[in-house]
């Protein structure tokens, strides 16, 4: 009998920082067994036959973060799993394939990316339906089962009975995948406004067509920066994080423009003497980011000494704010490697 192989974080892991089970596969050793992503994931519900979080991961396609950088590797499915079960209506979605198009480019200046960094390669975003069944706002991009939700495209994952939950950036899932190091902390209040900091796509794995670069999606003031700042987040490096912003900055990609006004974006575009577009950002925007100390004033004061890309990759932490008492653990440390029959 076939062995599917699967990468867990469990429960406690990284000193008690992550607060449910989280599961990753790889869809080629699911193809390798010849079976259906759902079929999977049922396989490894009842298998750990504990509440988990599951993502499935296609580490030769891309995706895109919410602040508009694209990235080498997609969530194409995920899965909340409860002792055993995953809910055969809400429990699973695949995530929708992006057909290349020059339509798609023109409409969305952030995937010019695609054809500078990535061409050919196959596109994952938000999961709306195409593939299984039609959809409302509710359930395009979440999942539940039981006690377990996992949402926004398998990027934040809950125990709703408990009201534990940790967020898990896409730099994270690729330094798992790749065994890697992550960065796990609390959010804190960076973070909680840097995810409200979008770029318009369609079928996005956060949000959709109703903010561009330069806006909030959150709109709330001084309140956005504790929306999420208590949760746990499972974060890649900041050196990995400036690495992937980087390659968008040095194709012409524009904060508040092209990308999103990203306290990240923002603060490695200054760190490198690009370009900003100080004027696209929005006034609720700036109203976000000056609650987190991010001010107009100070992004227009020229840089004394630009960095170079490997400057700012090796200041990356000094550069790029985020993360409340983190820790940099090698996922060796912290993730178990299993399989399950199949």
């Amino acid at each position: 009998m076939a062995k599917l192989k699967y990468r867990l974080i469990p429960e406690g892991a990284a000193q008690g920082m992550v607060p449910i089970n989280l599961v990753f596969i790889d869809k080629k050793d699911i193809d390798e067994c010849g079976i259906l992503m759902v079929e999977a994931c049922r396989i490894i519900a009842k298998e750990l036959n504990e509440p988990a979080a599951i993502d499935v991961m296609d580490m030769d396609a891309i995706t895109v973060t919410s602040d508009g950088i694209l990235a080498d590797g997609a969530v194409v499915a995920f899965a909340s799993a409860d002792y055993g079960v995953v809910n055969r209506e809400f429990g699973f979605l695949g995530v929708s394939e992006m057909p290349y198009s020059r339509k798609l480019l023109d409409e969305e200046p952030h995937m010019k990316q695609w054809d500078a960094n990535y061409r050919g390669k196959r596109l994952y975003r938000g999961s709306y339906g195409d593939d299984m069944r039609p959809r409302d706002p509710l359930n395009e991009r979440q999942t539940i089962t039981g006690r377990i939700a996992n949402n926004n495209t398998g990027s934040e994952m809950m125990n709703v009975v408990d009201m534990t939950e940790i967020l898990t950036p896409m730099y994270g899932i690729l330094a798992v995948m790749r065994d890697g190091e992550v960065l796990i902390g609390h959010s804190g209040p960076v973070i909680s406004v840097g995810i409200g900091m979008v770029v318009r796509e369609r079928a996005g794995r956060i949000f959709g067509w109703g903010y561009g670069a330069g806006q909030t999606a959150h709109a709330s003031g001084d309140y956005a920066k504790t929306i999420k700042s208590d949760c746990w987040a499972l974060c890649g490096t900041k050196e990995d994080l400036a690495e992937y912003t980087i390659r968008a900055l040095e194709i012409g990609m524009i904060p508040g423009r092209h990308i999103a006004c990203s306290p990240a974006n923002l603060c490695l575009a200054h760190a490198m003497g690009l370009p900003i577009d100080l004027d696209g950002i929005f006034a609720n925007a700036w109203e976000e980011l000056e609650s987190i100390g991010i001010t107009r004033a100070d992004l227009e004061k020229p840089c004394d000494k630009p960095m170079s890309r490997e400057e700012a990759i090796a200041h990356a932490a000094e550069i790029i704010p985020g993360i409340e008492d983190g820790k940099r653990f090698k996922v060796s440390d912290i993730c178990q490697i299993r399989y399950a029959e199949c």
